[in-house]
């Protein structure tokens, strides 16, 4: 008597905001369909974060894995913006509904997915070669216009795009005329995307007690030698001239 194989049930998951539901490189099978909350799919390079995708209610993540029909290593990371509630799958509950689709509908889907991992991968390589490059022209310009003046200043900051309720701390580690290096808690990122190229106003005190309020732009991320913190690698926007004069003072003390 042949052994019917079983499958197993769909289970339903619950993560809090913030905790990591898949990590890149681990090994995994499910697939998940969100019932409530988003999520923020995130590849990391070099300590670069590559955001790639926010997914919210009905939308389906960890389907590579059924479609490649291999075992492999998640290829990004997955964590909870919001708390989260979701419906998982095994892929053995979808393979009879895929063996029962015509033959050329299951052609198109594998080829239309090939080509998508190839797409996924080219722009992932072209993604990492374009911020190292931007790493590279802007800590050159840096280098030779102006020295960074190490500080530990506290400060606050936001997007621009965010009511001015909407508070989140770091500290200004260096500054100078360009722009700051200025650490904060990753935690903060499940506040709003700290992508590169969001505008940030950021309000801080010089060493000499002079107060800056100006808007930044996010050029580099990588992590910080604290555990759990970043680093931002930020450029001043439109500074105006009187706040060039007191960073520059201020560098000189």
């Amino acid at each position: 008597m042949n052994e019917v194989r079983k499958i197993p049930p769909v289970v339903h998951l619950s993560y809090a905001k913030g905790e990591l539901i898949i990590k890149e490189g681990n090994y995994g099978i499910s697939i998940y369909k969100i019932l409530k909350g988003r999520v923020r799919i995130f590849k990391t390079s070099n300590s670069t974060i590559i955001h790639l995708a926010t997914l919210g209610i009905g939308e389906v993540f960890g389907e590579m894995t059924f479609f490649n029909f291999l075992l492999e290593p998640r290829s990004a990371s997955v964590v909870a913006i919001d708390d989260v509630e979701l419906e998982v799958w095994h892929p053995a509950l979808l393979t009879e509904e895929y063996k029962n689709m015509p033959a050329i509908l299951r052609y198109i889907t594998k080829q239309t997915m090939n080509r998508l991992l190839k797409i996924n991968s080219i722009v992932d390589t072209l993604s990492k070669k374009k911020k190292k490059e931007k790493a590279k022209e802007e800590s050159g310009l840096g280098k030779r216009r102006y020295f960074r003046k190490n500080i530990d200043q506290e400060c606050i900051y936001r997007p621009v795009t965010h009511p001015l309720k909407l508070e989140l701390r770091g500290v200004v580690k260096d500054i100078n005329p360009l722009g700051l290096g200025v650490e904060v808690m990753a935690k903060n990122t499940m506040n709003f995307s700290h992508d590169l190229g969001t505008h940030l106003t950021i309000k801080f005190q010089l060493p000499s007690g002079s107060s800056i309020n100006e808007v930044v732009v996010i050029r580099s991320i990588k992590k910080s030698r604290a555990p759990g913190y970043l680093l931002l690698g930020v450029e001043f926007k439109n500074i105006s001239k009187d706040a060039i004069k007191r960073i520059g003072f201020s560098m000189m003390s």
